[in-house]
């Protein structure tokens, strides 16, 4: 499993947030909402394998990128469980 950050612009009449939440919560076990359109989950493929699967809900209009993570440094995330926060705890730079 890998770490990837995965953000978004909906510009189209669907998805909605809500609908492009409960995806993105199906995705994955592992995965938490850090900003308002960016989310991280733990993905056993690639980044590309990772982007077709998410552009599926997305209308032609709506942006998408996905990065890899290695590593990060935060002050403070909406995301609530500590996997996130484990997932980079060894890598990550202090506040």
């Amino acid at each position: 499993m890998a770490n990837f950050i995965i953000t978004y612009d909906l510009n189209g009449p669907r998805p909605s947030h809500k609908e492009m939440d409960d995806f993105l919560s199906k995705l994955v076990a592992n995965r938490g909402r850090v900003l308002e359109t960016v989310w991280w989950v733990d993905y056993p493929g690639t980044a590309a394998q990772l982007r077709d699967r998410v552009k599926t809900i997305l209308g032609k209009e709506d942006l998408l990128l996905v990065i890899e993570a290695k590593s990060a440094a935060w002050t403070k995330l909406l995301v609530q469980d500590m996997a996130f926060k484990t997932a980079f705890e060894k890598v990550a730079l202090p506040a």
